[in-house]
């Protein structure tokens, strides 16, 4: 299709068809859109896509915000942060669709979110430590099952270095480093 479109705009420009035939044809196998109208729809997608992409970057401090530095209900709150892992999640599948570098990030902020949400509700509900320890390994035991689904090695990794890093610090107390 796009050699006959380039043929009918190579006889159009050396007028070996009358210009009228031209732009009919051209019309007629191009389905009315142009070249130009074709990437100014480009253009709106991308920029739609990036605007989409920043207000999930703002999703983060924006939650951080209304989590620790507001009054709001606890149920307000965690709608809140549902909703923000939630527009992750199809920002996400947006940028799986396009095939897009920027997949990176739409996982790893629904993951934060998820996270920062494990711990507002453990601290809400006033948990006793050895549930919320739980809680948060199973937060990045799911990470580690998503790394291994999507083959994503940073996220194997900072799987592994968070559990160790949790463990570390809720058992160093029983040993000495003296």
């Amino acid at each position: 299709m796009a050699t006959i479109v380039k043929e009918i705009k190579y006889w159009k420009e050396h007028k070996l068809l009358p210009e009228v035939q031209c732009d009919f044809l051209l019309a007629l196998y191009t389905q009315g859109d142009d070249e130009q109208s074709t990437t100014s729809r480009k253009r709106r997608k991308n920029y739609f896509f990036y605007v989409q992409l920043f207000l999930l970057v703002l999703m983060v401090p924006f939650s951080f915000l209304v989590v620790y530095f507001t009054q709001f209900h606890f149920i307000l709150q965690l709608s809140i942060l549902l909703i923000c892992i939630g527009y992750g999640y199809f920002v996400y599948r947006a940028c799986k669709k396009r095939t897009s570098p920027y997949r990176h990030i739409a996982i790893i902020i629904p993951l934060v979110l998820g996270l920062m949400t494990t711990d507002h509700l453990t601290n809400v509900f006033h948990f006793n430590q050895l549930f919320t320890l739980i809680a948060l390994i199973m937060n990045f035991v799911g990470w580690y099952l998503l790394s291994r689904t999507l083959r994503l090695k940073y996220l194997l990794i900072s799987s592994y270095l968070a559990l160790i890093v949790l463990l570390f610090v809720n058992f160093s107390h029983l040993f000495s480093f003296n």
